[in-house]
């Protein structure tokens, strides 16, 4: 079944300058709003903000060094990125990780790139060498990383292919959703300090072989392994959250 299939099934049953405190920097440069939605937002995503944490506006400002105003649009912002919850008698918190939110950023996700990749079977042309240069790169980045010990380069590795994919369709709107999105990948990652084990495996069958499909032209493979590989994402981390409850001081 596919991530949107799960999703529906489910539904129904940075800047280098010194860090103050609460690890945000001081406004430099940047127009405030976007500067203060930056700066909160890749607190959150590190976990510095951990979930359910209070957002003050008045520290958050102290913080910034910026007025209330860029603070309070910032978090709006953020509230309709999903990184920041808006409650009654609570002002704004960072949002919780749940299942159902998981499995929506990645159906979202999944559809975003099969719309690009209908995109490319339908202009060929798209698929320029440098597209095909770049996949290629980053298939032999995938089996390298995949050999070293520190994950994190896979992870990011991982992320800037699906990135190149979707871009390649050059649907603004489509590259626009899907970015913004990664952030929250990113987070689930750092909250859930995911390991994964199957390094080399996900870059042959993950990777390469969509690259592969890509470059071929075989636009209805590279679909099937498109989706699968987002299935599959979302199966580890809501796996992951199950295996965290059960080892709960208050799990049953």
């Amino acid at each position: 079944m596919s991530i949107i299939g799960i999703f529906e099934r489910h539904l129904t049953v940075v800047l280098k300058t010194k860090v103050q405190v609460g690890g945000l920097a001081p406004k430099v440069a940047l127009d405030s709003v976007e500067y203060a939605a930056m700066q909160i937002r890749d607190a959150i995503v590190s976990g510095r903000f951990a979930p359910g944490t209070r957002l003050i506006e008045s520290r958050l400002t102290d913080q910034l060094n910026v007025s209330r105003h860029p603070v309070r649009e910032a978090l709006k912002r953020l509230s309709r990125e999903g990184f920041v919850e808006v409650r009654p008698n609570r002002g704004a918190i960072v949002a919780e990780i749940n299942p159902e939110n998981i499995l929506e950023v990645y159906a979202i996700r999944s559809a975003l790139g099969t719309i690009a990749l209908r995109a490319l079977a339908s202009k060929p042309k798209l698929l320029t060498g440098s597209v095909i240069r770049d996949l290629e790169r980053l298939t032999r980045n995938a089996l390298r990383f995949a050999k070293e010990p520190d994950q994190n380069a896979s992870i990011n590795n991982h992320l800037e292919f699906q990135d190149a994919i979707v871009k390649a369709s050059q649907l603004e709107k489509t590259g626009r959703y899907f970015e913004e999105l990664t952030a929250e990948v990113v987070r689930f990652n750092n909250l859930l300090s995911m390991t994964y084990t199957d390094r080399e495996k996900d870059a042959l069958e993950r990777i390469e072989a969509l690259a592969k499909a890509i470059k071929d032209k075989d636009f209805v493979l590279a679909e099937q392994i498109w989706q699968h590989s987002f299935t599959l994402a979302a199966q580890r981390f809501i796996e992951r959250m199950g295996d965290d409850h059960a080892n709960a001081p208050n799990a049953n």
